[in-house]
């Protein structure tokens, strides 16, 4: 299959958008462990929120791959997208649902542009 022009650059710039938002959020993980330290929270909880904190960065570097990796493909690579854009469509809910609009907004504009390089992408 042949992916266009469009369907390339949409592809590069959601997972530009990924990268950048798993790049953001990790960055803060020194900030926020250091609150977690200071506050009255529970040893147990205080041990395991690094690693809590990290696995959404984790996941959207993923997320990221997953696009990045159908610039390389021959086949099937409607379906890798797809799949992909509804995964960022979940991650999109999950952000509205803990009140992060601007997350929730940017992941649906990277859904959004992975659904149109799935579109742009030839037979």
């Amino acid at each position: 299959m042949a992916k266009s022009k469009i369907a390339k650059a949409s592809t590069v710039f959601s997972c530009t958008l990924l990268m950048g938002m798993a790049l953001f959020h990790g960055s803060g993980l020194h900030y926020v462990n250091e609150l977690m330290q200071q506050s009255n929270s529970k040893p147990f909880l205080i041990d395991i929120f690094p690693v809590l904190f990290a696995h959404p960065s984790i996941h959207l570097l993923g997320l990221a791959g997953f696009g990045l990796l159908t610039l390389f493909m021959k086949h099937e690579i409607k379906k890798v997208l797809f799949f992909t854009s509804l995964l960022v469509c979940i991650d999109a809910l999950l952000a509205f649902y803990l009140g992060a609009v601007v997350p929730g907004v940017l992941l649906v504009f990277s859904a959004l542009s992975l659904v149109l390089g799935a579109i742009k992408t030839g037979k």
